[in-house]
Parts: C-alpha cells; structure tokens; sequence
C-alpha cells in the first residue's frame, strides 16, 4: 500500500509520549501524588544518567515519565495558586470514571487548585509546579 495515498500530508497526530521535568527537592512530593492520591503506578527506570526516570503508568496503559533535574523550572513560590502565577508549560489532561472522588482526594492531600478564565474546569499543580485538570472518561470537548 503507497502511504502517500492512504496519509494526508502534513502532522497525522500526537505521540504516545509525554517526557516532564522535575526539580529534585520536589520529587517525592510528585511521586506520591500519582502514587498514593491518583493510585497510578510509579516506577524507576535506570537509564545510566545518575538519577532514575520515573514511569508513571495509567490504568489504561498509558504513561509518561519524569526526569529530575536541577534545569526544570521551579516551582511557583506563592501558595494562593492562580492562573496568572501557574507554570507556563505543557498543561495535561488526565480522564478519570470517578472525577469527584479525585478531585476530593486532591483537595485532602492539599494540591493546589485554581480556575483559568478561559475553561469551566478546575486546574492543579503537581509538586514541581506541573499543571493537570481532571475529566470525566465520557466528557467530550475543548
């Protein structure tokens, strides 16, 4: 089969992969937040580099992994967390079948939240500064 008849030209889609960086004093506070508060599975992975990269693996499969560096931004200082001083990079989305249960669990490990003007969903920051929103596994849109 030709793939330029079957391939529109131009990007296809997203990878599998997500790589985040994370600053060293805010490691294990990462770790246990996908751990022990969103029951995801963490891993260490020895790749030569001095510290290991962390796995984090989804329910479904899907995962990415974290490098901890002395490179990676800090974390936002303050602890009113608002739209206007959350980290400026990559913001994920992770789906979820119980979103309240989770958003309660976040609230109780005290993850900061805030609310971006531009959405109805509420957005956190992981240790290391990393923003995430939660959705429901049947929530279609933007």
């Amino acid at each position: 089969m030709d793939r330029a008849t079957t391939t529109p030209p131009g990007m296809s889609g997203l990878g599998a992969r997500v790589h985040l960086f994370v600053r060293p004093e805010s490691r294990e506070r990462f770790v246990a937040l996908f751990r022990d508060v969103l029951d995801c599975t963490v891993a260490e992975l020895d790749f030569g580099m001095g510290r290991p990269i962390l796995l984090v693996r989804f329910g479904d499969g899907s995962s990415f992994s974290v490098e901890t560096s002395e490179l990676a931004q800090a974390e936002p200082a303050n602890d009113a967390l608002a739209d206007d001083s959350a980290l400026r990079g990559a913001w994920l989305e992770f789906r979820t079948g119980d979103l309240a249960g989770y958003t309660r669990r976040l609230a109780a490990a005290g993850i900061p939240q805030f609310r971006h003007p531009g959405s109805s969903h509420t957005y956190f920051s992981a240790p290391g500064g990393q923003v995430f929103r939660l959705l429901d596994d049947a929530y279609v849109g933007p």
